[in-house]
């Protein structure tokens, strides 16, 4: 099994709004790529890391491993 280098960063574009920004290394080289970002800003900087924090958490689930391949993993 692969471990998937992933990054959770917030990102603050200009004063009272707060984006959150989900990278990860897909080609394994350390080049990580923005996969999902917010749709919208957010007030503070702690509401964008919990909302981006929730999405990583529907992404990989507590396996680290994509929610459809998650499924397959023995819990033993």
């Amino acid at each position: 099994m692969d471990v998937r280098k992933i990054g959770l960063v917030v990102e603050q574009p200009f004063d009272g709004s707060y984006y959150w920004v989900i990278h990860e290394d897909v080609r394994h080289d350390g080049h990580f790529e923005a996969l999902h970002r917010a749709d919208r800003p957010f007030a503070t900087y702690a509401a964008a890391l919990a909302q981006g924090y929730g999405v990583m958490q529907r992404l990989c689930g507590l396996t680290g491993l994509p929610a459809y391949a998650a499924r397959s993993v023995p819990i033993c």
